[in-house]
C-alpha cells in the first residue's frame, strides 16, 4: 500500500470511526517546548503517556502559525511505530499545518495493535528564518467539524486528535498539552560566552558519593537534542528517571532523591542522540 492510498485511508478511517461511540480520554499527547535562534534548524517531540488503551489507529493534527516558522521533515525513528504500523504524515505547508496519523498497513485477524503505555510519537524538525522576533510560537492540535448533508441527514468529520481502539468501532480522545517555540535573539553578551558551552557529553560523577538520602549528578550537552538520565539497580531494573525530553546545549545538574530506596550500589545513565554514559553511585544508610 503506497503512501498515497496509506494517506487517503487514514482520512477515511477518521471519517468512520466518527459514526461509532466515544470513550473517555485515556492518554495524553504532549509537544516539547523548545528554544530557539533565528537561521537554526532544530527537533521537537511529539510524545503520548499515561496510555492505557490498545490502539489501531491515531490522527494528530497539529498547526504551528509563524510567517519565519519551516516545517522541513517528520521522523519516525526512535517511536513506539509498531510491527504491522506505518506511519503517514499529510502535510500542509501553505496552511502551516500537519496531520501524523498511525495506520495498519494489512488488514488480518486479529488486527495488529500498538500496546504501551508511553513513548515518542514522531519527531518534528524545523528551521527558524532569520527574520524571526522573540515570541512564542504555539503548537498546537486542530480542532475543527466540517458538515456534510447525504440523504437529508447532516454527517459531521471532525479533524481532532483520536485514536482508535483495536476493533475500530471506539474513538479515543486523548488529552492534549501544546507546545512552544521561544524565539531567542543573541546579544553581544552572549556571544562572549559561546566559548564556554560543552565541546562534548559529559556524565560527572555524583556529590556526595556515597550519599544519604540524595546526591546531585551533573552533566553537559554540547548541542540540543532529546537524552534521558535515568537510574537502575544492580540487577539492571529502573528505579528512577531524573530527565527525559528536549533539552538545549548547556550544563546542567539533577537531584537524585532516594530516601526511599534501600542501601545498595546504584548507576546511572545518561542516554543522548550519539550514545550513552554510566557511572556508579552508593547509598549508605
Amino acid at each position: 500500500m503506497n503512501l498515497i492510498v496509506k494517506g487517503i485511508f487514514a482520512l477515511a478511517v477518521i471519517a468512520l470511526v466518527t459514526l461509532f461511540p466515544a470513550s473517555a480520554e485515556s492518554a495524553t499527547i504532549s509537544i516539547d517546548s523548545v528554544e530557539a535562534f533565528p537561521g537554526e534548524s532544530f527537533s521537537v517531540g511529539l510524545w503520548m503517556t499515561d496510555n492505557t488503551e490498545d490502539l489501531s489507529a491515531m490522527t494528530i493534527p497539529l498547526r504551528y502559525n509563524n510567517p519565519f516558522l519551516t516545517l522541513d521533515s517528520v521522523s519516525f525513528a526512535g517511536t513506539i511505530l509498531a510491527n504491522g504500523f506505518s506511519g503517514v504524515v499529510d502535510l500542509n505547508p501553505a496552511g502551516q499545518s500537519l496531520r501524523i496519523s498511525y495506520i495498519i498497513d494489512d488488514f488480518t485477524t486479529p488486527l495488529p495493535i500498538i500496546s504501551t503505555s508511553q513513548g515518542l510519537l514522531a519527531t518534528l524538525h524545523f528551521t527558524l528564518g532569520q527574520g524571526a522576533s522573540p515570541e512564542l510560537i504555539a503548537i498546537d492540535s486542530i480542532f475543527s467539524d466540517s458538515v456534510i448533508y447525504f440523504g437529508g441527514k447532516e454527517i459531521h468529520f471532525w479533524s481532532r486528535v483520536e485514536f482508535s481502539d483495536p476493533t475500530g468501532t471506539y474513538v479515543i480522545y486523548p488529552g492534549f498539552t501544546p507546545g512552544a517555540i521561544k524565539v531567542m535573539i543573541s546579544t553581544a553578551i552572549d556571544d562572549e560566552f559561546d566559548n564556554l558551552l560543552p565541546t562534548a557529553y559529559a556524565l560527572a560523577q555524583n556529590y556526595p558519593n556515597p550519599f544519604n538520602p540524595s546526591t546531585s549528578i551533573d552533566y553537559s550537552l554540547p548541542r540540543a537534542g532529546y537524552i534521558s538520565l535515568k537510574v537502575f539497580n544492580v540487577i539492571g531494573q529502573e528505579v528512577a528517571t531524573l530527565y527525559e525530553g528536549f533539552r538545549v546545549a548547556g550544563n546542567y545538574r539533577v537531584e537524585f532523591q532516594a530516601s526511599d530506596k534501600p542501601s545498595g550500589i546504584y548507576f546511572y545513565r545518561l542516554t543522548h542522540q550519539d550514545g550513552s554514559e554510566t557511572k556508579k553511585m552508593l547509598l549508605l544508610k
